[in-house]
């Protein structure tokens, strides 16, 4: 299995960011209007689940591309 390199996981990593605010951004704007749920504590429950998920795109990502990084700069010295 052919893996991503450093650059272009951090890319996708950002990409994944933008996909997660776009989400966040349409629900506020459309879903939670429409269901008339802005102002009201029904969509705790959206808010809670999207901060969780920014939160483990955020570790998993930030983690994985520090020990890239840990690696290339290993093997340039030896």
């Amino acid at each position: 299995m052919k893996t991503l390199s450093t650059l272009a996981f951090a890319l996708a990593w950002v990409f994944g960011f933008s996909c997660l605010l776009a989400l966040d951004l349409f629900m506020e704007a459309f879903v939670f209007e429409w269901l008339g749920w802005n102002g009201t504590n029904k969509n705790d429950w959206f808010f809670a689940l999207w901060w969780g998920a920014v939160a483990v795109w955020f570790l998993y990502g930030s983690a994985t591309i520090m020990q890239r990084f840990r690696r290339i700069t290993d093997n340039e010295n030896p």
